[in-house]
């Protein structure tokens, strides 16, 4: 940072925003790592799930557009972080002003890109679950589905003014504040409307399924996960941050998709390991009835090799 430093006065002046920037480069490494370990324990859950159903292939396939977005995100920044701290660390005017200056370049555009596409597919799927969650009755989410298609409209224009650098139009404070500001109530309005109907339904989830096996539905952890709430907590923090000018928003941002993805995943994998509300366990609830198939069809079967061997140890016993 002593170089920067002593590139000019200007240069000195960007030096907390660079520190927060480096900073947020070790919290994205950090995300990152979190998100392959996530994705790894749900291929290993896959690979022993008994049943192929619609769940199944849904959670294939959004880990398999999830992962290599991420993955290639990550690798483009990882790239342009090499480029701007430690070849281009004379930069004149600081290492931010270089990485605004040469965003059109393929690491840092490959990253814009892949970080920019990876959090629709993340909002699809919370919609989904809202669809899960309310059944036909989730005519209220009209309005924060149009926001999800503005969110995706003003994202394009971003991505191609990444590719010219000079270009101050997509650049101003207040268009990224409000793009921000609307990101965040869509996800503040979907995490409350998740927590209250887990909230609501947990009573009768209990009475139906018995408290022991209704504890992994109505559990606190599991509302904070569901309707993805750190998330949200995430992203209110650096608005606040972003709105005030605080150096430290970079902080909050250079992680920013990477936290949208974890968030999400974490529910992916309850939907693997079949702990994730369900519209049959919904249905059930609602009604008060219970269907066996409910909660044995969708279960993991655990096999114990030693119960086993004994087993068949008192079958061959008894035949003889």
């Amino acid at each position: 940072m002593s170089s920067s430093s002593s590139s000019g006065s200007s240069g000195s002046a960007f030096v907390p925003s660079e520190r927060a920037c480096f900073d947020g480069v070790m919290l994205t490494a950090l995300a990152y790592g979190a998100l392959v370990m996530v994705c790894v324990q749900t291929a290993q859950v896959l690979l022993y799930r008994p049943r192929r159903d619609q769940t199944f292939y849904l959670v294939i396939l959004y880990t398999s557009i999830v992962f290599p977005l991420t993955t290639a995100g990550f690798f483009g920044r990882l790239r342009f972080a090499e480029l701007t701290y430690v070849v281009n660390r004379n930069y004149p005017g600081g290492l931010k002003q270089y990485s605004i200056d040469h965003s059109d370049q393929w690491a840092s555009y490959l990253s814009k890109v892949c970080t920019t596409i990876m959090p629709w597919f993340a909002d699809l799927l919370i919609f989904y679950r809202v669809f899960i969650l309310y059944g036909n009755r989730c005519w209220f989410m009209i309005l924060p589905f149009a926001v999800f298609l503005g969110r995706i409209g003003t994202s394009i224009p971003g991505l191609v003014s990444a590719l010219h650098p000079s270009h101050p139009l997509l650049y101003t404070n207040i268009f990224n504040i409000t793009q921000g500001a609307t990101y965040l109530a869509l996800n503040v309005f979907v995490t409350i409307t998740i927590w209250l109907r887990l909230y609501h339904m947990r009573y009768n989830a209990e009475r139906i399924l018995g408290r022991l096996q209704a504890s992994m539905y109505n559990s606190y952890s599991t509302l904070f996960v569901e309707s993805g709430a750190f998330f949200t907590l995430w992203s209110m923090v650096y608005l606040m941050l972003r709105v005030t000018n605080n150096w430290a928003q970079d902080v909050f941002w250079q992680p920013y998709a990477y936290v949208v993805a974890i968030t999400r995943m974490l529910v992916v994998l309850r939907m693997a390991q079949n702990r994730a509300w369900t519209r049959d366990i919904i249905e059930a609830a609602k009604s008060g009835i219970m269907d066996w198939r409910v909660s044995s069809t969708g279960s993991i079967e655990l096999s114990n090799p030693h119960l086993d061997r004994i087993e068949k140890a008192e079958t061959v016993g008894f035949r003889s």
